[in-house]
């Protein structure tokens, strides 16, 4: 073999791209500790000594506390390292999920911003929509009619915790829907339920508490404004159905936000999208 490389603090600490004060934070903590101190008092490592450190640093960066660290190195082993780097490798796919969905989340919410730039309010139209996932609250029809508002704050609230707290969320705004019956009879404001749309897949979702949006043809209507001010947009889906009453409606319209308080600062900005899917009688 020939003659090992070493290096004093600095040369170290610039080869790992650290800062000389972390090595010698690690020396006096006793997680690593050069390979020699020379006569005159110089901290001494090694070129070998180069890749543990990398993967020490790697370990501090991946989420592992310097205690932890600590009481490996006290008793490394084969054995032990591979115990370590397999609980590394569960966070880190952990990790990567929670990435993943992130950008999936800013990607959805960016799909939502460039629909918005082409919406035209105040009309009807026909268009085809994908089958969508959807994450639904408890029934909130009795307490909408009775005015509870307390009460469907509460669901709402409990509806978003869940959501969240099981990564439900996919950069949608949320919507509610409305049933068939309501829809004709002019109720529009009686909310049977509220809804996230996501891109979870169906089948892991609670089961009393999930539904498809169908694919199919819809009627469509945008408007601008307050969100809760919807009677005026059901109206042009009410005469839209009158005037072609080959057309039956689906058992539920699909309210949802495209543009909301995230992207605007006042309600008469906000966009909202109603949906009816609609068959042939």
């Amino acid at each position: 073999m020939g003659q090992r490389m070493h290096f004093h603090t600095g040369e170290f600490a610039r080869l790992c791209g650290v800062n000389p004060r972390t090595l010698h934070y690690y020396d006096e903590e006793g997680i690593f500790s050069p390979e020699a101190v020379e006569e005159n008092g110089y901290r001494s490592y090694s070129a070998r000594q180069i890749y543990p450190f990398y993967m020490i640093r790697l370990m501090r960066q991946m989420g592992l506390d310097l205690a932890e660290i600590k009481e490996y190195m006290a008793h490394r082993s084969p054995a032990g390292l591979d115990v370590l780097l397999a609980g590394q490798e569960a966070w880190l796919a952990a990790e990567m999920k929670k990435l993943k969905d992130m950008k999936r989340s800013v990607a959805n919410q960016r799909r939502l911003l460039k629909l918005s730039e082409h919406i035209v309010c105040g009309r009807v139209e026909r268009a085809l929509l994908p089958a969508q996932p959807l994450f639904l609250s408890r029934s909130v029809r009795v307490l909408t009619e009775k005015g509870d508002t307390g009460g469907i704050e509460r669901v709402i609230a409990e509806h978003m915790r869940y959501a969240i707290a099981h990564g439900i969320t996919s950069g949608y705004g949320y919507g509610a829907r409305v049933a068939r019956e309501d829809i004709l009879a002019g109720r529009s404001s009686l909310i049977d339920s509220f809804f996230t749309p996501t891109d979870t897949p169906y089948g892991k979702l609670p089961k009393e508490l999930r539904e498809r949006r169908p694919a199919g043809e819809y009627l469509v209507t945008y408007f601008a404004g307050d969100y809760m001010v919807t009677g005026p947009s059901y109206q042009l889906l009410r005469d839209y159905l009158a005037a072609h009453p080959e057309l039956a409606p689906g058992a539920y319209s699909y309210e949802e936000s495209i543009i909301e308080d995230l992207a605007a600062a006042s309600p008469k900005d906000y966009i909202t999208r109603i949906a009816v899917q609609v068959q042939e009688r």
